[in-house]
């Protein structure tokens, strides 16, 4: 039986690290099911519409933050919410820890962004650990898990799962499902289409970077292209391709029409605000 609450998606941010068109949050996506709120990455700028569309009384309410990978314009944000949690309307008396799922070295980033003491200061002693989040990690042990091996994290009534894709040192993949249906796959940053296959399932909706474009990629490169969403999407069986995380010169239309080019299911190019059921 189909489920009556669906998941649904709220574009927080979809612009790579420097776009400078209208609309250029970073990467942040909400999705919710019911009671249950979780966040994909909080890059640069994302805070304000996540804050605006629940409210500041219930950002201590989101079951869990998940975040691909480590470079900036996907995590930073945690700062701002952190403040809010800490000192927004006295939260910081009674608010509970929000669960944060990350790669390893994330904690010791935002400890050092939020460090305001002086380097004498520093030198006495650690930094107080960073609260109010639990951070823990995506691997489960000292060793990486190979492309496509990750945790598999129950939040409310959705099943989280990451998988390992390549794009920098340990970055991730992650879908949301509830019970065996469709869901939505996230890809991250990745490099290479072909790392979705270990995690996209057939009728997922596949919200996927196109940070390439539509030029030809080139082995090496760290974004994949249009082109190689579309292919993603066709390869996985998905249902709808929702495509993100422009570089600074893509034109989103250029992009839909070169995913059009491998995949000929439904193809959006996402913005600020947009909102979708999955």
């Amino acid at each position: 039986m189909a489920d009556s609450h669906p998941l649904t998606l709220t574009v927080l941010g979809s612009a790579g690290a420097y776009r400078t068109h209208q609309g250029s949050r970073a990467s942040g996506y909400l999705v919710e099911h019911g009671s249950t709120r979780l966040v994909l990455d909080l890059g640069h700028g994302t805070y304000a519409p996540l804050a605006g569309h629940l409210g500041i009384d219930a950002l201590p309410q989101i079951g869990a933050i998940a975040i691909s990978h480590l470079h900036p314009d996907h995590w930073v944000d945690l700062a701002a919410l952190r403040h809010a949690l800490v000192h927004g309307n006295q939260m910081g008396r009674d608010a509970r820890s929000v669960s944060v799922i990350a790669p390893s070295g994330l904690s010791s980033r935002l400890a050092s962004l939020l460090d305001d003491r002086t380097p004498e200061e520093q030198s006495l002693g650690a930094a107080e650990p960073v609260q109010p989040f639990g951070i823990s990690l995506w691997r489960s042990d000292a060793t990486l898990p190979p492309l496509g091996g990750g945790r598999v994290v129950p939040v409310g009534d959705v099943t989280m799962r990451g998988a390992r894709v390549r794009h920098t040192g340990e970055s991730y993949a992650i879908r949301l499902s509830v019970d065996d249906q469709p869901g939505l796959t996230y890809s991250g940053d990745l490099s290479h289409w072909e790392d979705l296959a270990a995690i996209a399932q057939r009728g997922d909706t596949l919200l996927c970077e196109a940070g390439g474009g539509v030029a030809a990629w080139r082995e090496g490169d760290a974004h994949i292209t249009a082109y190689g969403a579309g292919s993603a999407a066709a390869a996985t069986g998905a249902r709808r391709l929702l495509l993100t995380h422009f570089g600074a010169e893509v034109d989103p239309a250029d992009a839909c029409r070169a995913a059009a080019t491998t995949f000929s299911g439904e193809i959006i190019a996402v913005r600020e605000g947009d909102r979708f059921a999955i």
